[in-house]
């Protein structure tokens, strides 16, 4: 099923000094991805994820001359606060181009928690309503169409989105059959917002919570195993969305949830370097 050599991924990783490993692939992973009406393309998306990184080592450059502190941490990991995890359990979307549901839905699940302050718990909320049930899905959404965050959040907005015993996902187009008190089920975000410099986003994070990122995704990336990723070799695959759940300056790298099952990545993880393939272009805050 792989569109890329492995072998000579490993060699062009090697020629490039790269800061991450590789693995085979045994399943196809689904994305989901597709750019709303407000939404850059993804090619733009990569430009502006350069630009951003570029404009923010120079601003901490400036920043670290002059002697101004800085309004975050140099590195953060809501998955270890004080040896506490305010991060769900990875969970897998499957064959299904449901990936904004999963990274939404992440970022709510963490900041229920966080707000609750309520770590080390598998506060499990349902991917398949909010993909499959709201009035702002358009009508010919499905897993082969993929879906945009901005929607995502307006849904969650209202009517937001039941617990996962209340409507359980499983990986393939269904109708909308939630439980039948649904209703006295739901958790609603108050508000979004779009987040576009370094600076906004580390902030965001370190004093908030995890926040909603989208990306490109080259045949490479399917074979990550380990490290900092960085494009080096392969095509354009499409567009997927994740939760970024930390930062860490020392290594210039997002640390994000992704929604392949935990066999996949760093335990379902993965370390993406500052200003690659357009993580850093844009990101999605929420708040309850």
């Amino acid at each position: 099923m792989s569109r890329i050599n492995l072998t000579q991924l490993r060699e062009t990783l090697v020629q490039s000094r790269g800061r991450w490993e590789t693995e085979a692939v045994e399943r196809e992973y689904a994305l989901g991805y597709v750019p709303g009406p407000s939404d850059d393309p993804l090619d733009i998306r990569e430009f502006s994820s350069t630009v951003n990184a570029y404009h923010s080592t120079v601003a901490e450059a400036v920043r670290t001359r002059a002697r101004i502190p800085s309004t975050y941490p140099p590195t953060f990991d809501w998955r270890n606060v004080s040896g506490k995890t305010f991060i769900t359990p990875i969970r897998d979307q499957g064959n299904c181009g449901a990936c904004v549901a999963f990274g939404c839905v992440a970022a709510v699940e963490a900041a229920v928690l966080i707000k609750n302050q309520s770590p080390d718990q598998n506060f499990d909320l349902s991917e398949a309503h909010l993909f499959y049930c709201h009035p702002n899905v358009p009508s010919n959404v499905s897993c082969e169409s993929g879906w945009y965050p901005d929607a995502a959040l307006t849904s969650l907005l209202d009517p937001g989105v039941v617990d996962e015993s209340c409507y359980p996902y499983r990986a393939g187009d269904q109708p909308c059959r939630v439980c039948q008190d649904w209703q006295n089920r739901v958790t609603k975000i108050i508000r979004w917002q779009k987040i576009s410099s370094h600076a906004d986003m580390k902030s965001w994070i370190s004093m908030h919570g995890p926040i909603v990122t989208c990306f490109s995704v080259y045949d490479d990336f399917f074979h990550y195993k380990s490290g900092v990723y960085h494009h080096v070799s392969g095509s354009l695959a499409g567009g997927h969305c994740v939760c970024c759940v930390g930062y860490d300056d020392n290594a210039q790298n997002w640390i994000c949830k992704n929604s392949w099952g935990p066999a996949w990545g760093e335990n379902g993880f993965f370390r993406i370097q500052y200003g690659q393939v357009g993580i850093d272009s844009l990101m999605w805050a929420i708040s309850l």
